[in-house]
């Protein structure tokens, strides 16, 4: 049987290694040639690092599932993890894009292509084997952590790949008349980088904040209520109310059933049953579902009913 939490944490692990080492190196490379393009690297790359630690103590966290103090569980961690590694992502886009900017009307900056070139070579490469690795695996796994830690390998590929493509240009023209301009290189791979970057930390910062705010996944919802309509029917239930909420891979479903005051069915195996076939119904791991149903025949004991017909608003 398949150890999804060792194995994910054996994965973070990994890539927190494979990041320190991007971190080390990228902060050397960008003083010694004088990259800015470089330096943003190993900058992101540390702020990776912290992220991804974080992300396996979530990990270890989320196994542990309860404890006194968080007696709903740790599964509120993931997405905040995630908010902050979106955030100090976007952060270091803004203030990439603003030396760019800066460095472009200040004339340029002349960097040690040969350097560059081999760093950016070294890791462009690295990074997509790894990449490629993780996804594979994570087909089986089907890891929110590690989907959203493999984004962020993809941000850094991006980065690799831009910077080798333009340094091997900045080397070509010094061989031309067109040399002079091989110093605005730098700066316009920082600009270009920024707008590319940013994107993808948007796609990391707001499905996170969305299940922060407690935003329920359209999709699930509606899920949910195909499968309570069918029950509706088919049990003659009055009336029912379904809620829902993920954090990362873990969904809370809870289900307030309305009942007649005579139904038939009025056993606690019974309900029971019931209870099981509507389990059965929704489907998916029991460890990535909290899910809670109730039978009642006083509708005030029901949840709050919410118009299902209202307009969309801006995190739907």
């Amino acid at each position: 049987m398949l150890d999804k939490k060792g194995l994910e944490q054996r994965l973070l692990m990994q890539s927190a290694g494979l990041m320190g080492l991007l971190a080390i190196s990228g902060t050397i490379m960008g003083i010694i040639t004088g990259s800015s393009a470089i330096l943003l690297d190993g900058m992101t790359a540390f702020i990776g690092v912290i992220i991804k630690m974080m992300m396996i103590g979530t990990s270890k966290l989320i196994a542990h599932e309860t404890s006194k103090r968080f007696q709903f569980g740790y599964f509120q961690f993931e997405p905040l993890v995630l908010v902050l590694e979106g955030s100090f992502t976007l952060l270091i886009v803004i203030y990439a894009l603003s030396s760019g900017i800066t460095d472009l009307l200040a004339g340029g900056r002349i960097i040690n292509v040969g350097l560059a070139i081999g760093y950016a070579l070294f890791f462009t490469l690295a990074d997509t084997f790894y990449i490629i690795y993780v996804r594979r695996i994570n087909k089986k796994l089907k890891s929110n952590l590690v989907k959203f830690d493999n984004m962020s390998w993809s941000v850094d590929v991006m980065l690799e790949a831009a910077i080798l493509v333009s340094f091997l240009l900045a080397w070509g023209l010094s061989f031309t008349d067109w040399a002079p301009y091989a110093r605005y290189i730098d700066p316009v791979v920082l600009i270009v980088l920024s707008i590319q970057m940013l994107p993808t930390s948007l796609k990391i910062l707001i499905p996170s904040l969305k299940q922060i705010l407690g935003v329920a996944p359209k999709l699930y919802h509606n899920r949910i209520q195909i499968v309570m309509d069918d029950f509706m029917k088919r049990y003659k239930f009055e009336d029912y109310v379904s809620s829902v909420q993920a954090y990362g891979n873990v969904k809370i479903i809870e289900i307030d059933i309305l009942i007649p005051t005579d139904y038939p069915e009025q056993s606690i195996e019974s309900f029971d049953r019931i209870r099981n076939e509507i389990d059965d119904a929704i489907g998916g791991p029991a460890s990535e579902k909290w899910l809670t149903i109730t039978f009642t025949a006083t509708k005030r004991w029901m949840a709050k009913d919410y118009l299902l017909e209202e307009e969309e608003d801006l995190f739907v």
